[in-house]
């Protein structure tokens, strides 16, 4: 048995949220996988715990010489005609590149495969191999995923756009730190904004068992590391943010600003310094047809990707939203506030103060003159993502359940998904999935006739007679409805 599967003492059960790949940062040193577990106790407490796997070898296949008597790849094999071997993610090409006899090929994964079609089962990620792990050893172990949200607010009145202040609430946590220059002329900001949150907020704080935390911090930057301390030690499976495009976006420049590496900001404190990393990768924001037709992709349906090693997954929870409601009808508008009237008949916290004020104008507004309010503004953005969630379930449960073994950052490809749940179905009954190259054209697809222009219509006098019997009082009588579904992306 693998070694990070095994239980210690007062332990039941282990689940896996999900696994981050780290590649060896020189020559020499191993690769790292960092797991985020949940760990179920005897007692029945569930722990969160971030786990390093250090060298964790993943499996792939290379054909048997007496059956390598094919030029064109296979979308599958049968397992009694492949070798299976074992690699870190790191040594893959080199390994499977030895394996094929060639162990000074030097270009990728994928150009291996393009030149052999005997090399089996390297598309799917060792992330998702480790995760399979943990839900074959413990398959009872289903539990709803945990949600913290974080949230920014910037300056909009002295044209820095900086970050004047951050919360991250958690169940009972409830954590705002600001900058001290935002409350320039408020004489006791702490008091003050525990008496209007608890004024503004009071049900929710009740209700909840809240406890809301503030600490007032010299510069942005303190902002930022004050509060993901507090995230780094509640461990939540997701971090959510409502658009989080802006929120990173302003994190980088931040950093940037103070000079201080967002690694060290965004990875677990236990991650050896040498593998941090931090990658914040856009999602598309176009997408070309098969007919070379652009579209735009709005922002609610993209999908944006946070790649370091943490005890939590940063998730934008208003593509996250659209995502998991990609069958129904487009909603008028996919702001927080918007959503929160349509999900829960709530709005984001407003003020009779500011009712004559919009957009740009009300944050100016309340920046200037009620900045504690402001404050509790602030808060609630994030406990109104919460309330939304617990009842959507969309964090908790559905993406979790949706995704299985595969990635989050492929959530938006259930194409791609599907090859990873494909893979393990096979593997399991005795065949091994294919391997894509890099170029998926044959050389005979230039004489493929293109659909384009063409239409076809066949006369109803030659179409087979197959059609559905749909009237009730004329059961024997076929019409021509057909049970037929056809896609093409």
């Amino acid at each position: 048995m693998k070694d990070f599967l095994k239980l210690n003492q007062g332990e039941v059960g282990i689940e896996c949220r999900f696994a981050t790949y780290v590649k060896p940062p020189e020559a020499g040193l191993p690769d790292l996988h960092l797991v985020k577990e949940q760990v179920h106790k005897a007692d029945g407490t569930v722990v969160p715990v971030v786990k390093p796997v250090y060298n964790y070898e993943r499996p792939y296949w290379i054909v048997k010489k007496g059956y390598r008597n094919f030029e064109q790849p296979k979308e599958w094999i049968e397992k009694e005609r492949v070798n299976e071997f074992h690699s870190t993610q790191g040594d893959l090409l080199f390994k499977a590149a030895s394996s094929l006899g060639k162990p000074y090929f030097k270009k990728s994964i994928k150009d291996l495969a393009a030149e052999s079609p005997y090399l089996f089962g390297i598309d799917i990620k060792s992330t998702a191999v480790i995760k399979n792990d943990y839900m074959v050893k413990y398959p009872d172990l289903k539990t709803e995923y945990s949600v913290g949200v974080f949230d920014t607010e910037t300056d909009v009145i002295h044209g820095t756009e900086e970050i004047i202040m951050a919360t991250f609430s958690f169940g009972k946590i409830c954590f705002t730190a600001v900058q001290k220059s935002f409350f320039k002329g408020v004489a006791n900001p702490e008091q003050e904004v525990l008496e209007k949150t608890n004024k503004y907020l009071e049900q929710y704080i009740t209700a909840r068992g809240i406890k809301p935390v503030l600490v007032i911090v010299d510069s942005e930057i303190d902002v930022l590391i004050e509060t993901f301390k507090v995230i780094h030690e509640a461990k939540p499976d997701f971090l959510s943010i409502w658009n989080m495009k802006f929120d990173i976006g302003k994190i980088l420049e931040a950093c940037d600003r103070a000079n201080f590496p967002v690694e060290h900001l965004m990875c677990d404190p236990s991650v050896p310094n040498e593998y941090r990393s931090f990658k914040f990768i856009l999602g598309p924001n176009q997408k070309k047809t098969a007919s070379g037709l652009v579209m735009p992709i709005k922002p609610a349906a993209q999908w944006h990707t946070v790649k370091c090693p943490a005890s939590f997954y940063v998730i934008d929870a208003m593509c996250a939203y659209k995502h998991t409601r990609m069958g129904e009808q487009e909603k008028k508008s996919y702001s927080l506030d918007f959503i929160l009237g349509e999900e829960l008949n709530l709005s984001k916290l407003k003020f009779e103060e500011a009712d004559e004020y919009a957009g740009l104008a009300w944050h100016v507004f309340m920046q200037t003159y009620y900045k504690v309010e402001y404050a509790v503004y602030n808060i609630f953005d994030c406990i109104g993502v919460e309330l939304l969630d617990e009842k959507t379930k969309d964090l908790q449960l559905v993406i979790s359940t949706q995704s299985r073994a595969s990635e989050y950052t492929i959530y938006n490809s259930q194409p791609r998904r599907l090859v990873d749940d494909f893979y393990f179905f096979c593997r399991d009954r005795g065949y091994i999935l294919g391997s894509c190259s890099n170029e998926m054209v044959h050389e005979l697809d230039a004489y493929v006739v293109g659909m384009i222009g063409h239409i076809v219509t066949l006369p109803s006098h030659q179409t087979v007679d197959n059609g559905v019997r749909a009237i009730k009082e004329l059961p024997d009588v076929r019409t021509y409805i057909r049970r037929h579904v056809a896609d093409l992306d």
